[in-house]
């Protein structure tokens, strides 16, 4: 986001003089009195100012292009925007020429005192010192050209009003002929603006021809096909490079960066595009960011996506911004920011560019910024060389700073760096001041953009998902890479688009066709049939590499290294991240009984562990890492977050699978039964709801007639005596009885996952109250299941209140969701069967002394539906408790309260169906007359019947108001 630059800093930069630019001086320096502003170049009228400005600018802007030859890709950026200003400014005196000339006013007729006034204007007080201290619009990567040429017509349109208001005041303003009058009135705000921008426009565009930058500025304007490895940004760029030999470490880091576009995409035996060709320039959404901005939360990014990234970079490295802010550049795993960093070091000129691309993971985490910088330099060329002595040697070449990987610091370190993205501004910062202006990119994943502090004037970018014709695209390109390949067909990639979207999963799918031509058989298989397909054929591949044995042994290594991975899902799935540390993992795995194979025998390599040994093998693993004290740390993050999940639902299907084979094949009914060790220990930490597709995973592989009743036995057992025994697999730290409430809700899912309801009987099988125990159950899982989760818990399952046919009360749970709830029995909360003798009324307290307890006790849960709810009916608790705890009976099946019938007249009141309303009446009359209604409510349907009494009946009127006076249900009339 650009900096304000004034028109007189404009003017100084370009090496202009004169009256105008003294009184812009004096104008921003607040320094010029009337009592000082006797000389003859601050007599400065309206026609001076205007013929000072185009003056200038035919100065200035004539010898451009000779100005700027030979200078420092920085100075030579600085130079240009200060053009681009004076370029603005001219336009506007230009347009200004016009409509005057066509009001036929030659002169304004100031006198020396109006002259003096505008010349001595502070800010705010008249339209030269407006004009010549106000921020001029300039080209920015944050805004297309078509919005740089609104912002120059708004700052126009608000230079000529403020203009006309100035004129206006003058006594020749009063002395013009009407005509005069009216056609300044109409062109300074309404004509003026979008003249000024077109003579802009047509200047800039004549510029274009000698000053290349114009052209990219103005290049915005225009649409491109799907870009393709940067090379648009480098044939933009190629026209203004000096072309100066970089010196010899320059050059090899130059060399360094080049050499990656010849480099294959990925690893392996099929043949595919170098990354040079593959790499597709992404669309893309920018916004000025700084305190307060919050890029990681979506409704944050509201620009609009962009598809010209050639065009934004090439405005970007041209723009004086570059180096006042870090650019954060955001995407999601696999969406190319890391290829982009690489493409973008290879394609920049090394004349003037000086590059250096830092892997996060490679250096030293707690390093400071230009430690850091220093140590990728070393890396890339072998070479010790420090920053200062770099940049200096650098000549014309602007440095730019490419920080690949701050994600990989929160995520491998686990340190906190809020202050990171601060650090690298006050780099920048101090670079400007030691005349060694850098520019900084800085990248990152969306979901962790949250945890860094964004200094004033960052950008900040994110990367979009790729759209049908990048799709299009990059199939062309790799059937490409090898003709006498089967190709790869766009209508099977449009059959799984949230894969096909992202660059490195449509990759995946590239390669799984391409080593079994089955992609299009998988069209018609549902979500985990797919990824069990795809994982399978990966973890083959992988295991193949190494493997000697014969082919029959190889599904159950893969099966091995799918349960592996696995663990690694369940890893992140319990710490609620979609991520995990190397130590994490290798605890978790040593836990569940694996192991690294043992290290060949010599050699000094230090022995991998069992995470780096199992997931270095799969690309569909992102690896963050970060170096801390000398020490390698690394974490691991699934590149699409619902492989995880797949595999999560996969392996829990699987060790119930396997614990119902095997207490099948038990013969002794004495033996201990501990065949469900592995459920046991994944189910105990977190609630399977957690991550909204698990569920339907597991109910999509789940076999609910083999499983159901192993796991209602065992659900039975978990509620009834439920058990915790020290294991050597704690992913995270849990209490008790809140892993023996999670282990027992996620059976119950597992129920339902089945198929068929789960009655409360089933598990309370001799208890009087089934029902009862079941809520009891219910709030040890409410406990136990975080908050922000329980509610999301809840959401696929219907709760039913039934009779069992033993006349215990029952609850009913279902896996399917419905729209609305069911309505409340209160015969059923009252423990009343529908075959017991009626009772015409009820009571739910036996004083308001017991409901204020029972509200105590509310208050003390504090959940939020219960605040909200006793929030809703504290007027009828304060006027009339009893109101809400007296329940009438109207007749079999059919009881309510006495409040809850008042209610019911209040909003039939609202309707215009007035049988509806009649009904309501007739049941709140009969619950007031029963004789436990408190006065207020008798009192309360009174007024609401005076107000309702022209839409009822008048004899049916009469009749309730004297049941309501008598207090006696015997005087209703017949119903």
């Amino acid at each position: 986001m650009s900096r304000g630059l004034r028109y007189s800093d404009a003017v100084t930069l370009l090496g202009g003089s004169g009256p105008l630019l003294r009184a812009a001086d004096r104008v921003a320096g607040a320094a010029l009195t009337l009592a000082t502003a006797g000389g003859s170049d601050l007599a400065l009228g309206l026609f001076d100012a205007r013929s000072e400005a185009v003056r200038l600018s035919e100065a200035a802007l004539g010898r451009l292009s000779d100005s700027v030859r030979g200078l420092r890709r920085y100075d030579r950026t600085q130079r240009l925007q200060a053009a681009h200003g004076v370029l603005v400014v001219t336009a506007f005196f230009a347009a200004l020429d016009e409509c005057l000339a066509a009001a036929r006013v030659e002169s304004p007729g100031f006198s020396r005192d109006d002259q003096l006034m505008v010349a001595t204007a502070r800010p705010g007080s008249g339209w030269v010192a407006a004009l010549l201290d106000a921020d001029l619009p300039v080209p920015s990567a944050d805004r297309t050209a078509q919005a740089l040429l609104r912002e120059i017509t708004s700052w126009a349109e608000a230079s000529g009003s403020r203009l006309l208001s100035f004129l206006r005041g003058l006594a020749e303003w009063d002395l013009a002929d009407d005509r005069a009058r009216r056609s300044l009135t109409s062109s300074l705000p309404v004509q003026l603006p979008p003249r000024a921008a077109s003579l802009y426009l047509e200047s800039a565009r004549r510029l274009a021809g000698d000053i290349p930058e114009f052209g990219i500025w103005l290049g915005q304007l225009e649409t491109h096909a799907v870009g393709q490895g940067l090379q648009h940004l480098e044939a933009l760029l190629r026209p203004i490079s000096s072309h100066f030999d970089p010196s010899a470490q320059r050059a090899a880091l130059a060399s360094a960066n080049r050499a990656v576009l010849a480099h294959p995409v990925l690893g392996g035996e099929v043949l595919q595009p170098s990354l040079g060709d593959a790499y597709l320039d992404p669309r893309f959404q920018v916004k000025a960011a700084g305190p307060g901005a919050r890029p990681a939360d979506d409704p944050w990014w509201d620009a609009g996506v962009r598809n010209d990234f050639g065009d934004f970079l090439a405005t970007y490295l041209t723009t004086p911004a570059a180096a006042e802010a870090p650019m954060l550049l955001l995407g999601q795993p696999g969406a190319g920011k890391s290829s982009l960093t690489r493409i973008l070091a290879a394609r920049l000129p090394a004349a003037d560019y000086l590059v250096v691309r830092v892997p996060l993971r490679e250096v030293r985490a707690e390093a400071e910024v230009q430690d850091q910088i220093e140590q990728a330099i070393r890396s890339a060329i072998g070479e010790t060389v420090s920053w200062p002595a770099l940049a200096r040697d650098a000549g014309r070449a602007q440095p730019l700073i490419l920080l690949d990987g701050f994600d990989e610091l929160l995520q491998a370190t686990g340190v906190h760096q809020s202050d990171y993205l601060q650090r690298v501004s006050d780099f920048q910062r101090r670079e400007a001041t030691l005349d060694r202006p850098v520019a900084v990119i800085v990248t990152s994943r969306v979901a962790v953009a949250d945890r860094a502090r964004l200094p004033l004037g960052a950008l900040a970018v994110r990367l979009e998902p790729f759209d049908e014709p990048q799709v299009a695209r990059w199939r062309e390109l790799w059937n490409a890479a090898d003709p006498a390949r089967r190709p790869l067909s766009l209508s099977v990639l449009r059959r799984f688009p949230d894969l096909a979207s992202q660059p490195l999963m449509l990759l995946m799918l590239a390669l799984f066709d391409a080593s079994t031509a089955e992609l299009a058989d998988l069209a018609s298989l549902d979500t985990g049939q797919l990824y069990e397909r795809l994982l399978s054929e990966f973890a083959r591949r992988e295991v193949a590499r190494s493997f000697s044995g014969p082919d029959s042994a190889l599904p159950r290594l893969v099966d091995q290294e799918l349960l592996r991975l696995s663990v690694v899902a369940f890893a992140m799935f319990h710490r609620g991240r979609l991520w995990v540390t190397e130590a994490e993992l290798d605890h978790d795995l040593a836990g569940l009984g694996f192991a690294a194979a043992p290290p060949a025998s010599g050699g000094f390599r230090t022995p991998l562990t069992a995470g780096q040994e199992l997931v270095g093998r799969f690309f569909f693993i992102q690896r963050a890492q970060a170096q801390r004290d000398g020490q390698p740390l690394q974490a691991y993050e699934f590149l699409h977050a619902t492989f995880g999940e797949y595999l999560v639902a996969r392996l829990t299907v699987q060790a119930l699978t396997d614990a119902v084979a095997r207490d099948a094949a038990g013969t002794l009914a004495l033996q201990p039964r501990d065949d469900d060790d592995l459920l046991s220990s994944l189910l105990g930490y977190t609630p399977l709801t957690a991550r909204a597709t698990v569920l339907p995973f597991v109910t999509a592989m789940i076999d609910g007639p083999a499983t159901r009743p192993w796991l209602i036995d065992r659900l039975r057992s978990a509620v009834l005596r439920p058990q915790w025994k020290p294991r050597a697999y704690q992913p995270v730290d849990r209490r008790t009885d809140f892993w023996t409430a999670t282990y027992s809700f996620n059976l119950t899912l597992l129920v339902l996952a089945c198929g068929l309801p789960l009655h409360a009987s089933e598990l309370w099988q001799h208890a009087a109250d089934p029902a009862y125990w079941m809520r009891i159950t219910a709030r040890l899982w409410t406990a136990a299941v975080p908050s922000s989760m329980w509610l999301d818990s809840l959401a696929p399952i219907t709760i039913s209140r039934t009779w069992s046919p033993d006349r215990r009360r029952d609850i009913v749970l279902t896996a399917a969701g419905r729209p609305a709830p069911t309505r409340v029995d209160l015969l059923w909360s009252f423990r009343r069967h529908p075959d017991d003798p009626p009772a015409p009324a009820l009571s739910g307290f036996n004083d308001d002394t017991s409901f204020d307890i029972a509200l105590r006790a509310m208050a003390l849960d504090g959940y939020l539906s219960t605040d909200l709810l006793r929030h809703a009916l504290e007027p009828l608790i304060a006027a009339m408790p009893s109101a809400l705890t007296e329940v009438v009976v109207h007749g079999p099946g059919d009881a309510s309260s006495i409040a809850r019938t008042l209610l019911d007249v209040w909003l039939a009141g609202l309707s215009s169906d007035d049988a509806q309303l009649g009904r309501a009446y007739a049941r709140a009359i009969e619950a007031v007359s029963a004789g436990r209604a408190p006065s207020q409510a008798t009192a309360l349907l009174g007024a609401s019947l005076d107000r309702d009494a022209a839409r009822l009946p008048t004899a049916t009127v009469t009749a309730w108001r004297a049941a309501l006076a008598a207090g006696d249900q015997a005087a209703l009339p017949p119903a």
